[in-house]
C-alpha cells in the first residue's frame, strides 16, 4: 500500500466529520440560548432578594447584610450565577449576526461585556466579606476596611469592571439592531435598566429588580433568537 493510499483509508470521510461539527455547534448554541434565559431569571431574583438598605453609604450596606446574613448569601449566590450566565450567554450576540452590517459593533460590544459580567460575577464575593466584617468589628469598622480594599488600583481594575456592562451591551445592541436581530428599542432599553439598577432604592429592593427589566429583556429576547436559530437549522 502506497503512502498516499494509507493516508486516504485513515482519514475520516467529510461526511462523518460534517454531522459531528453540527452536533457539536448545535449543543453550543443551546447552551447558549439556556444562558441568555437563566442569567436574568437569576440577575433578577437576586435583586428581589436583595436585603433592605435603608441609606446609600457604605455603612448602611454592611447593616443590611449583617441583619439578615442568610438572605445576603442568598441573593449574593443568585447575582453571582446570573452574572456569571449572562456573561457566558452574551457571547451569542455576535453569532446572531449573519454577513458584514452590525457585525463589528456586535462583536466588540458582546466581548466587552462578556469580560465586565465575568468580571462582576466574581466581585460577588465583596458580599460575604463585608458580611463578616459588620458581624466582627462592626458596621463603622467595616466601612473603614472596606474603603482601603477599595482604595487600591489593582483592586478596581481587578474588580471594578461593571461600568463596562452597560456600555459593551450599548455596542453590542446597536451591531444587532444594524443586522436586523433586534429592534432599536433594545438601545434605551439597556439604557433605561442601567438606570433602573443604579437609582431606584434598595429600601424597596423589588423596585430596583422591575427597574432593570428591560435591560434583562434584550438578554431574553436574544436567547429566543438563538433557539430559532437552532430549530431552524434543524429543519433544514
Amino acid at each position: 500500500m502506497t503512502a498516499s493510499a494509507a493516508t486516504a483509508t485513515s482519514a475520516a470521510p467529510p461526511a462523518a466529520i460534517a454531522p459531528t461539527r453540527n452536533r457539536a455547534h448545535t449543543a453550543l448554541a443551546v447552551a447558549a440560548g439556556v444562558a441568555l434565559l437563566a442569567g436574568p431569571a437569576l440577575f433578577f431574583a437576586g435583586l428581589v432578594t436583595s436585603p433592605v438598605q435603608q441609606g446609600e453609604d457604605k455603612v448602611s450596606y454592611i447593616e443590611s447584610l449583617v441583619r439578615d446574613p442568610g438572605l445576603t448569601q442568598l441573593s449574593a449566590v443568585l447575582l453571582h450565577y446570573g452574572n456569571l450566565l449572562m456573561g457566558v450567554g452574551v457571547i451569542a450576540f455576535a453569532w446572531l449576526v449573519r454577513g458584514k452590517r452590525g457585525a463589528i459593533p456586535a462583536v466588540i460590544g458582546s466581548l466587552v461585556a462578556a469580560l465586565a459580567l465575568l468580571d462582576n460575577s466574581g466581585s460577588l464575593f465583596a458580599d460575604w466579606m463585608h458580611l463578616e466584617l459588620g458581624s466582627q468589628l462592626g458596621a463603622d469598622a467595616g466601612a473603614e476596611v472596606s474603603a482601603g480594599v477599595y482604595s487600591h488600583l489593582a483592586f478596581q481594575l481587578s474588580f471594578g469592571l461593571a461600568p463596562l456592562i452597560a456600555v459593551g451591551l450599548i455596542v453590542a445592541a446597536i451591531g444587532l439592531a444594524r443586522a436586523g436581530v433586534v429592534g432599536w428599542w433594545a438601545v434605551p432599553a439597556i439604557v433605561l435598566g442601567q438606570a433602573g439598577l443604579l437609582f431606584l432604592p434598595y429600601s424597596v429592593p423589588i423596585l430596583p429588580a422591575l427597574g432593570t427589566t428591560p435591560l434583562l429583556a434584550v438578554f431574553v429576547v436574544a436567547g429566543l433568537r438563538v433557539f430559532g436559530r437552532v430549530r431552524a437549522a434543524a429543519a433544514r
